[in-house]
């Protein structure tokens, strides 16, 4: 009886940390959306020199269960960007999840989060960002 209760126990446990590993998960890609990292403070304004779209098609293998074959796509934007800070000018790369090319145009002027002590580490977002 002592084993079994050691089971539920440690099986509880799992559930727990694996709940909690996910709702961290969450929670730092929701901090990520809304703004820059902690080490991107300084903000500048910049431009979209390139921006694609990225499709990557993935087809699961069939199972003796499954028949049939599930096809998933993913897609991100790829986003090249300049931007200056003190008279010197860097280029940027960021990826998004999703097709947000209406808000990354090639041209458009967007917010550039970048460190401080770092310039060339940096993120673009879309106007209306605030980093720090």
């Amino acid at each position: 009886m002592t084993e079994t209760n050691h089971t539920i126990s440690h099986s509880q446990t799992k559930r727990r940390m694996k709940s909690m590993i996910k709702i961290a998960l969450v929670f730092s890609l929701a901090l990520s959306a809304i703004g820059c990292s902690s080490e991107l403070t300084a903000e500048t304004s910049g431009q979209v020199t390139r921006v694609a779209i990225d499709r990557d098609r993935k087809v699961s293998r069939k199972t003796s269960s499954n028949k049939k074959r599930k096809v998933k796509t993913s897609v991100e934007t790829e986003i090249d960007y300049r931007y200056s800070v003190n008279g010197r000018s860097y280029d940027g790369y960021s990826e998004k999840d999703g097709d947000v090319q209406r808000d990354f145009a090639s041209g458009a002027q967007v917010v550039v989060c970048y460190n401080p002590n770092d310039p060339a580490e940096s993120e673009v977002y879309s106007a209306g960002t605030k980093c720090g």
